[in-house]
């Protein structure tokens, strides 16, 4: 009966992960609006009813695809609130924002490329985040430089772990050392 329970809990959760995995591919492809709950299901050989089995909406399986991201930019806001401004935990603050990125640079891309996921609630939080790293990076008052700076440096990160494939360790130094030159100039 145990072998029994521990198998279905098995069965439930792989079939919610490839339920995520296959979001996100056809969230990419498709953008959100273009995603059906059909081919959500289709290509996994599921029925809608095992997709609401798992979640209640749509907009809760791209909550639950974004979900990852917004909680590791949760924790990245919160630690580097007590940095201060010096070149060191600036950097250290770049790498955090680096690995942050890299852990989910897909679903960072979905979310900052598709309009309707942007506009849509765990877009807005994860702008709200955006512009609180940002902040962060330029203060409250920041001159036009310091914004450009800022951009440019947060720009190399989220550009270069777009091109380095899945090679993310092998190229970090590099990138952050050129993003914290970018905002340091």
């Amino acid at each position: 009966m145990v072998a029994q329970m521990e198998q279905h809990v098995l069965e439930v959760n792989g079939t919610k992960k490839q339920i995520l995995l296959n979001a996100r591919t056809l969230f990419a492809t498709h953008g959100y609006d273009g995603t059906s709950i059909r081919q959500l299901t289709s290509s996994l050989n599921i029925t809608p009813a095992a997709l609401y089995y798992h979640f209640a909406s749509k907009n809760d399986v791209l909550e639950a695809v974004a979900q990852n991201l917004y909680e590791r930019s949760a924790e990245l806001l919160e630690r580097i609130e007590s940095y201060d401004a010096s070149p060191q935990m600036l950097k250290k603050t770049l790498s955090e924002y680096y690995d942050v990125l890299a852990e989910d640079i897909d679903v960072f891309v979905l979310i900052y490329n598709d309009a309707a996921i942007q506009h849509s609630p765990v877009g807005k939080r994860l702008r709200k985040q955006a512009k609180q790293f940002f902040t962060h990076l330029v203060g409250d008052n920041p001159s036009v430089e310091d914004r450009m700076r800022a951009a440019g440096s947060v720009g190399i990160i989220r550009l270069s772990l777009q091109q380095v494939g899945s090679d993310f360790e092998i190229h970090r130094s590099k990138i952050v050392e050129r993003a914290l030159t970018v905002m340091t100039d």
